[in-house]
């Protein structure tokens, strides 16, 4: 069952759907802070590994880290895709691929309602893996819906 933070409740069962019709291990949405990567949305199998308020230390913050995958995709505010980390010497000692096994990243930035980056979208899978049209519009369109859950307010619970 996905999980999502007060601002993106509305969008918590889309992961799971995304993630079952895609047939990835995991769909989240990312918040990047100063120092960490925190898990505001999780979707997938491995929704028990990436829970919602989980941080990732960033590579720029910690020296014994590497950078992460969301990372890369927030401090350049464009995609990435890392079809394979085992085999690309620049991502083999990332924290997705030592930690949980999952070395497969596709993840778009999101951007807040004053167009600063505010996070990711990201998919994660344990093995190498492509990603057709129709799948990238898939995580295109989560990320569109984040941005809009970013620019409106967060309803009051009556």
């Amino acid at each position: 069952m996905a999980n999502a933070s007060e601002k993106f409740r509305h969008l918590a069962v889309k992961l799971d759907e995304i993630a079952d019709a895609i047939g990835v291990e995991s769909v989240l949405i990312m918040q990047s802070t100063p120092t960490h990567m925190r898990v505001e949305a999780t979707g997938g199998a491995a929704e028990k590994i990436y829970t919602v308020g989980a941080e990732g230390k960033k590579g720029s913050a910690f020296v014994e880290a590497h950078e992460l995958y969301c990372e890369r995709v927030v401090t350049t505010n464009t995609p990435l895709f890392v079809k394979d980390a085992a085999s690309d010497p620049e991502w083999a000692g990332n924290e997705d691929l030592i930690e949980f096994g999952l070395g497969n990243y596709l993840g778009y930035p999101i951007h807040d309602a004053q167009g600063n980056v505010f996070g990711t979208v990201c998919v994660l899978h344990n093995e190498a893996r492509e990603y057709s049209p129709d799948e990238k519009a898939i995580i295109e369109k989560l990320r569109d819906d984040a941005e809009q859950a970013l620019q409106s307010p967060i309803p009051i619970a009556g």
